[in-house]
């Protein structure tokens, strides 16, 4: 689907509705949920002023109430406090990017010229919120059970795979019991760049171990960043830490 086609319903909406399972029958609440918000902004000249903003917040929500309650009906023995950290696990911007890079619905995401040149389709945060105005449209479209369906596909796996490995816990969290097992020291996070409009900032952060810089992250907010920087971070100790154990 190409920006020039927003506007239209049937033929640009079929390959998402065969990539997502689900067949809308008002096509343009699937065409809002793919239109961001810069794309809105250049054409509302044209009398085009649908976004996908409400329809993420409305996704944001019955995405953790179906994870939520997975979670409840599946997992009996896990106390509250668990709960909350798998579902932050896989609900974060991560993991939701994540799915939808899978689906390649990324190049379905109809962006403005500006966004489009910044690299906007590629990014985190963006995919990850397409994620939620897609299941926010399914619901609205047809209701709890059509968006049950969907996310139970693409995340009910990742809360087994989270419950049954204990990989719950936050990047930071990890990457500070790693240094502090290892190194003995506690990394520290800086902010390193800050771009876009007041609405819609992207943040890059840098974890640093002392003296030595380990990653960059971007993302959203600048805990967001600090999140992503420090998910790098891991990948690039664990190999040193086994390196270090098969040379020593």
């Amino acid at each position: 689907m190409t920006n020039s086609r927003a506007k239209s319903s049937k033929t640009t909406t079929a390959p998402v509705e065969k990539i997502i399972g689900y067949t809308f029958k008002k096509k343009q609440t699937l065409i809002t949920a793919l239109t961001h918000r810069s794309f809105a902004n250049e054409l509302k000249k044209q009398g085009f002023e649908y976004n996908n903003e409400r329809l993420e917040f409305l996704g944001d929500a019955v995405v953790e109430l179906v994870v939520s309650d997975y979670m409840y009906r599946t997992y009996p023995e896990l106390p509250e406090g668990i709960m909350t950290l798998v579902r932050a696990a896989v609900v974060k911007t991560t993991s939701l990017a994540e799915e939808v890079v899978k689906l390649g619905l990324g190049d379905n995401l109809i962006l403005g010229h500006g966004e489009e040149k910044t690299g906007g389709r590629n990014k985190e945060y963006l995919l990850a919120n397409l994620f939620e105005s897609i299941v926010g449209a399914i619901y609205v479209d047809g209701g709890m059970k059509h968006a049950a369906k969907f996310i139970s596909a693409h995340l009910f796996s990742k809360i087994d795979d989270a419950v049954t490995h204990k990989n719950y816990t936050d990047a930071k969290t990890r990457l500070q019991e790693i240094t502090q097992q290892h190194y003995k020291i506690t990394p520290t996070y800086t902010i390193i760049q800050e771009s876009g409009p007041a609405h819609e900032r992207t943040y890059v952060a840098a974890v640093q171990l002392g003296e030595k810089q380990l990653s960059e992250g971007s993302g959203s907010s600048k805990q967001k960043a600090e999140e992503a920087a420090a998910e790098k971070a891991l990948g690039l100790l664990d190999k040193l830490i086994e390196d270090s154990h098969a040379q020593g």
